[in-house]
C-alpha cells in the first residue's frame, strides 16, 4: 500500500517538475518561439511569409476564434515589425527574409502581455537586421 502511495507520488513529483521546465530559449525571450537568423538564412526562402509557411504554419491558417460559435472562422495572426504594428498575415509576402535578424511567435496569451490585447490568432514579430 505504502509503495504503490510513493511510486504515485514520484509519478506526480516528476510531472510537475517537467511542466515547469521552461528552455533557455524561452526564458530570454518571454516565452516566444524565436527563428534565429541563421535559422531563416537556412531556409533560402524569399519572403518572411515563406519562413513562416515552412516553421509555424498553425499561424498562417489561423490559432483562434472570437467566439464559440464553430460557424465563425479562426482570426489569423497580426504581424509586428520590431515593436510597430504591421499589418495582417499577408504582409509578410513584402517582408524579403535577407532583411530579418530574427521572427518571434507569440501565442494569444503571450501577445497579450507584450503587445496588449486584440490579439487572438497570435503575434508574429519581424526583427530587421539594424
Amino acid at each position: 500500500m505504502f509503495a504503490r502511495a510513493r511510486l504515485f507520488l514520484s509519478l506526480v513529483s516528476i510531472v510537475l517538475c517537467v511542466g515547469c521546465v521552461r528552455s533557455k530559449s524561452a526564458e530570454l525571450h518571454g516565452g516566444a518561439d524565436v527563428l534565429r537568423e541563421d535559422d531563416i538564412e537556412a531556409l533560402h526562402a524569399a519572403s518572411a511569409y515563406d519562413v513562416v509557411l515552412r516553421t509555424h504554419v498553425e499561424f498562417i491558417r489561423g490559432r483562434g476564434r472570437e467566439s464559440l460559435d464553430p460557424r465563425n472562422q479562426e482570426v489569423a495572426a497580426h504581424v509586428f515589425m520590431d515593436d510597430t504594428f504591421y499589418g495582417d498575415i499577408n504582409t509578410l509576402k513584402a517582408v524579403p527574409a535577407s532583411q530579418l535578424a530574427e521572427i518571434h511567435f507569440y501565442k494569444s496569451y503571450e501577445a497579450q502581455y507584450k503587445f496588449g490585447t486584440g490579439h487572438i490568432g497570435g503575434v508574429v514579430q519581424l526583427i530587421t537586421k539594424q
